[in-house]
């Protein structure tokens, strides 16, 4: 796939539609809401291009210099912030007053915005900003996108074998219509079931894309590095950090020494060089490709444990940091869905809790 493949795209706020260059002309404050895998960070950056700046994450721009004074400003993934700061919008909107920009435009998912957030954004900022939602590709964009990913293939046959599965719904998210078409491919274009789908993406994905590409030491294997890359994603997921570092001068709370999350010495940098994982924006930080593939590897590898009667790590030992006091984790969510998908019975030990809590010494139910 060409890598600087780029669909304009529209984007809606109540009745009326925008282009991007109508979007930049209609207010220099904006909110641009979509549901994960919508295609956001492309977007972003393609505004930032236009207004003649960069794209900065929203945990990125909380240690920015004053290099960003009395310019455009494009924050992107604010919910990424908000999921480990119920203070960040607070936060991150001072900052951008202080930096006195010619225009804000700040990303999020729709998850993570609500009404108190654009209030508090009028307070700062002194206007209320443009609220847009990211309109959906239309069959013609996902048959684009699907050709530039794929190259050769006929997208009217994978988009009838991706309705065999009901999931044809979520074709217009060009994150999932991507990971679909990998599978596609990897299952010789023959599904099996739901969760293949994803468990031949994330194959792929970890396989080397490059056939060039010689290395003089013995590399992982392609399960080697799903696993490694799997067990990775689920303590990031579980400690709310956004990716990993090489370095030990930039490691943080948010950026994890990689050597760091494995407890014996484990030459797992060879994770870093598939497609499971995309450049953060400082050197020798990554992130995981997209939380979608965290979420589903995440819950895989966690499965595993749990279902495996001789490892110490058990449901009751991981549900209190999932969801704590039986009240699920925003952010963990899609990885709490994925476990019960692969056949972790979470229904069961969470209406156990409740029950638990809500239960007198003396087997009364509280009031």
């Amino acid at each position: 796939m060409n890598s600087n493949f780029y669909l304009p795209r529209k984007l809606l706020s109540s009745d009326r539609t925008y282009t991007e260059e109508e979007l930049l002309a209609a207010s220099k404050y904006l909110v641009v809401l979509a549901e994960p895998g919508g295609g956001k960070t492309e977007l972003m950056g393609s505004l930032a291009q236009q207004l003649g700046t960069s794209r900065v994450s929203a945990s990125v721009f909380g240690y920015a210099d004053a290099d960003l004074q009395n310019r455009p400003l494009v924050i992107d993934a604010f919910d990424e912030l908000a999921k480990v700061d119920q203070s960040g919008i607070y936060k991150l909107l001072a900052k951008a007053r202080n930096a006195k920009p010619t225009c804000l435009i700040i990303s999020s998912r729709s998850s993570e915005w609500d009404n108190a957030a654009t209030n508090a954004f009028e307070e700062f900022l002194g206007s209320t900003p443009l609220v847009v939602r990211l309109f959906e590709f239309d069959e013609a964009e996902q048959r684009a996108i699907f050709e530039h990913h794929i190259q050769g293939e006929d997208f009217a046959a994978f988009q009838t074998e991706v309705a065999r599965f009901d999931l044809d719904a979520l074709l217009p998210n060009p994150q999932f219509l991507k990971l679909f078409a990998d599978a596609y491919i990897e299952s010789q274009r023959r599904f099996a079931d739901k969760c293949s789908i994803f468990e031949q993406a994330v194959e792929r994905l970890a396989k080397e894309a490059n056939a060039y590409v010689t290395r003089a030491n013995p590399t992982l294997s392609t399960t080697h590095k799903v696993e490694l890359s799997s067990e990775v994603f689920a303590k990031l997921l579980l400690s709310g950090a956004d990716g990993v570092s090489t370095s030990e001068v930039t490691e943080d709370r948010m950026y994890p020494l990689l050597a760091s999350l494995f407890c014996s010495n484990i030459a797992a940098d060879g994770i870093l060089a598939t497609r499971l994982f995309k450049p953060g924006d400082r050197t020798a930080i990554h992130h995981p490709v997209h939380k979608i593939v965290a979420e589903y590897c995440a819950a895989s590898y966690l499965s595993r444990r749990i279902a495996d009667p001789e490892d110490p790590l058990t449901l009751p030992k991981c549900l209190p940091i999932i969801a704590p006091n039986s009240i699920v984790r925003d952010e963990l969510r899609g990885l709490l869905g994925w476990l019960a998908t692969l056949g972790v019975d979470l229904h069961l030990k969470l209406t156990q809790d409740l029950h638990a809590k809500l239960t007198h010494p003396d087997g009364s139910i509280m009031a």
